[in-house]
């Protein structure tokens, strides 16, 4: 009897120190960043301003 092994995660969790930094499209600061939708998407949100930005995890596609 065969035995199906177990699903392996494709990548460890990633950590912030991973993300890459972003200023503040106004005021200039840097911005806060957290992971959010499952680790897929990186929210920025300024702290100045609350200007708020997300973009998709992943390398670009040209």
């Amino acid at each position: 009897m065969s035995h199906a092994p177990d699903k392996q995660p494709d990548q460890a969790p990633p950590s912030l120190a991973d993300i890459p930094d972003r200023t503040c499209t106004w005021c200039k600061i840097p911005m806060m960043k957290r992971l959010v939708g499952g680790d897929q998407f990186i929210h920025y949100t300024c702290p100045k301003c609350i200007f708020q930005h997300t973009s998709k995890r992943g390398a670009k596609k040209a």
